[in-house]
């Protein structure tokens, strides 16, 4: 019983990488032998593929603003969605793995803010104007240094399902200016060990550290999670650009708010969501951050949040918030060094990539699941996320053998931090720019003498064709079907 206790208890840890190998050792001899955990670990898996595919999509919305990720726009924004939503998650397992993800329905909401909708507009009896708008998106975009605070709160549910009550967990967050974010996990009460996460978004690398335990891991990244140009500019582009109505005025400790809202139709998920911006009346700042909109989640008014606690089973996330929002702030170089300190135990993790085979065998799972013919397209995802949705709703024995290597698939890429399609993460890494070509519609999967995709790599000067019984060849321009730059 203390051998099961314990393995389950390092779960988590244990998806995320984060254990030693004598540790990782046990963990892994444990789940061939215990069909509990076992079951729990798939579970797992699944909420940090879900996680961490909806991380992304923060980074969707910001990275929109930057030249250097133009290439991952292409990429479909609809797939990054499919698994939202559709998981309850054991919380004695999973609260440190949805935190540490930044809650992955939230993330999702970010990037629906710039999609689909209309010019701003402002209640006319109010100074909500253009002029406004632009006091406050200068503001966001020339500040230096910025602190904050995220509280996330968490719909928890007895195991026999007759007790709800609201848990939270708040984090410490800054940003420097290029680039560099620091944010401090401290959430013991959940068995959170205390960290803290370094990232630096220009040059792709993130250092966590473990201070009681003078550990330390370096890593790369291959999805920006965070923007280069800082963590609120996409509000201040929404206030400028976008559909934006005031809401309310609101009294708070610091002053009186205005609270803008942005509401827009979650269409991968069928249903409504909203931002709330609450902006100082006097200052003209973001003072806090709200997803959704209280028009449908208040924290301050759900019923739940003053039931007693019990022992936890379900979780769901329902709010996140950002609050004590601090523009200019006195931020020191040395919490944002990305070298470990001295007397630390380093883990070094190369930034994962998708080569050329692992690209080429991707699109063979795309074909087979689409009836062993190539899709139409790759950029957007080519099927439809309602349809991939229906799958992840199937229990695993209903599903075809190309839909289940399709999940697992998607998984094995996601897992790995690979949050955006496999062919986008090797164009990025090993294909000339501007040089990948896709002419795979109606292609049929074994049809060795039609191309289904060709490109440049890097630093040849020669094409490479993938044809349709995925195998590769040198190909000169003049072969391909399409007039490409000698």
């Amino acid at each position: 019983m203390n051998e099961h206790r314990k393995a389950n208890g390092l779960l988590p840890a244990f998806a995320l990488g984060e254990l030693g190998s004598r540790e990782s050792s046990e963990v892994k001899a444990h789940l061939a032998e215990c069909e509990q955990c076992r079951q729990e670990s798939k579970r797992l898996d699944a909420l940090l593929t879900c996680t961490n595919a909806l991380r992304a999509l923060s980074a969707d919305e910001e990275t929109c603003a930057s030249a250097r990720e133009s290439l991952l726009e292409a990429v479909a924004r609809e797939e990054m969605r499919q698994p939202a939503a559709r998981y309850e998650w054991p919380a004695a397992l999973v609260w440190r793995a949805v935190v540490e993800n930044r809650i992955a329905k939230f993330a999702a909401a970010a990037a629906l803010v710039l999609v689909g909708f209309g010019v701003v507009h402002f209640a006319t009896q109010r100074d909500h104007g253009a002029a406004f708008a632009a006091q406050v998106l200068e503001q966001i975009e020339n500040t230096k240094a910025i602190t904050w605070k995220t509280t996330y709160y968490m719909q928890v549910t007895s195991r026999d399902g007759k007790r709800t009550w609201i848990e939270t967990e708040t984090r410490q967050e800054a940003y420097k200016s290029p680039g560099l974010y620091r944010e401090v996990f401290d959430d013991t009460a959940h068995g959170q060990i205390p960290h803290v996460t370094i990232t630096d978004a220009v040059n792709r690398r993130e250092l966590t550290l473990v201070p009681e335990e003078k550990r330390a891991t370096v890593r790369g990244i291959a999805t920006l999670l965070r923007s280069p140009r800082g963590p609120f500019v996409w509000v201040g582009e929404v206030l400028r650009e976008r559909n934006v109505e005031w809401v309310e005025e609101r009294e708070t400790a610091t002053g009186r708010v205005n609270v803008f809202r942005t509401a827009f139709r979650d269409k991968a998920n069928n249903q409504d969501w909203s931002y709330d911006f609450w902006i100082d009346e006097e200052t003209k700042r973001l003072v806090a951050l709200h997803v959704p909109g209280a028009d449908i989640y208040d924290p301050e008014k759900d019923p739940a949040r003053n039931n007693p606690r019990g022992k936890a089973w379900r979780l769901t996330p329902v709010c996140s918030v950002q609050h004590d929002i601090v523009f200019d702030a006195e931020l020191g170089e040395s919490l944002f060094r990305l070298e470990p300190p001295e007397g630390y135990t380093v883990k070094v993790m190369a930034r994962p990539q998708v080569t050329e085979k692992e690209m080429v065998d991707y699109l063979g799972v795309l074909a087979e699941y689409n009836n062993g013919t190539f899709p139409d397209q790759v950029f957007p995802f080519p099927f439809p996320s309602d349809q991939i949705n229906r799958i992840w709703d199937k229990p695993k024995e209903e599903r075809t053998a190309a839909e289940q290597k399709l999940l697992e698939t998607n998984n094995h890429y996601k897992m790995a931090g690979l949050n955006e399609m496999p062919i986008a993460h090797f164009i990025m890494d090993y294909a000339a720019q501007d040089s990948f070509q896709y002419l795979g519609k109606g292609v049929g999967l074994g049809d060795k003498d039609r191309i289904v995709c060709w490109y440049r790599l890097k630093g040849s000067s020669t094409y490479r064709a993938v044809y349709g019984d995925l195998s590769t060849r040198d190909a000169a321009p003049e072969d391909l079907p399409l007039s490409v730059a000698p």
